[in-house]
């Protein structure tokens, strides 16, 4: 099974929940135990299958390929593999999944990813972001309690938080950052300045993960993970103000039409673009923090007025 969402929905918290659960109540099922491998400092996906084997305590041994090495240890084991982060070695964990899946038939494996891996049998599980005025806003009065201890929901601060959970679109992250932020500003405060997001949600005391220290450092992480033509066409997509068609899309971005389509498939899959269809007809929106990110982007680019006029026409 994959997770999939985008940065900073869960996928990790959901995961290590998993194991968690799993390690107390599947002991015969994994008898060999639940194994977790982080895999975002890995940079190479030839050092894929070393860092499991790492994990597990197998040596490297002379002349032997470390996948070959893993799945000989890992054939007659019950175990379950978690491997956390694995959308920037998609391709390398896909090769080392599906060979470990077809040598050792009582192995396991969740994974948690921006995109799935796309291997036979997989089962695919998009986490959401959270209700926002339900999950979202007990998370941010949680949260918000532990680094102000008087801080308290009232019939005030409690509409400043649900529009603040709104506006984070409800990602676990995004919340935790903005909650971090009531030692010394308001709700009311932080509500007003999340159009500058990217620079009140910066680095708190809560997360040690580099990448999860800024909210722009988590949606970096995934915008260069894309490919030239994919990140042109996200910062050209931030001009849909309340979302758009294939059709708008194909009219707006400066793309060929043909290839539009196939990009727009590609973000949708990485977790970037979310799809709601209704009565027959597909819809497609950036979360509102995404969208800041592209357009901020595409100013960058020098292209925010040519995307903005085709848009208009």
């Amino acid at each position: 099974m994959t997770l999939t969402g985008t940065g900073g929905v869960g996928k990790t918290r959901l995961a290590l929940e998993a194991a968690a659960q799993l390690s107390e109540s599947e002991t015969v099922r994994y008898a060999n135990g639940v194994w977790w491998v982080e895999l975002a400092p890995v940079a190479d996906g030839a050092a894929l299958a070393r860092t499991i084997a790492a994990v597990l305590g197998i040596r490297d041994v002379p002349d032997k390929e470390p996948l070959d090495l893993l799945a000989r240890w890992l054939r007659t084991r019950q175990m379950l593999l978690i491997l956390d982060n694995c959308e920037h070695l998609v391709d390398a964990a896909a090769h080392v999944v599906s060979t470990l899946l077809v040598a050792c038939p009582d192995l396991s494996v969740l994974a948690t990813s921006r995109e799935a891996l796309n291997v036979t049998g997989e089962m695919v599980l998009p986490v959401r972001p959270l209700s926002v005025d339900s999950d979202a806003l007990l998370l941010f009065a949680n949260l918000a309690t532990r680094v102000s201890p008087s801080f308290a929901l009232t019939h005030e601060t409690r509409e400043s938080a649900v529009r603040v959970c709104r506006r984070l679109d409800g990602l676990p992250l995004a919340i935790e950052l903005a909650a971090a932020r009531v030692n010394v500003l308001t709700v009311q405060e932080i509500e007003q300045r999340l159009d500058q997001r990217f620079a009140l949600l910066s680095p708190t005391r809560l997360r040690a993960t580099p990448r999860h220290q800024t909210l722009r450092a988590l949606v970096d992480w995934s915008y260069e993970l894309l490919t030239p033509a994919e990140q042109q066409l996200f910062q050209e997509l931030s001009v849909f103000a309340g979302g758009w068609t294939i059709e708008a899309a194909e009219a707006v971005c400066h793309q060929e039409t043909s290839q539009v389509f196939p990009q727009l498939c590609n973000l949708v899959d990485k977790s970037l673009v979310q799809v709601e269809q209704r009565e027959g007809t597909s819809r497609y929106r950036l979360l509102e923090t995404l969208r800041d990110y592209a357009a901020e982007k595409l100013r960058q680019a020098g292209a925010e007025a040519s995307t903005r006029s085709r848009h208009l026409r």
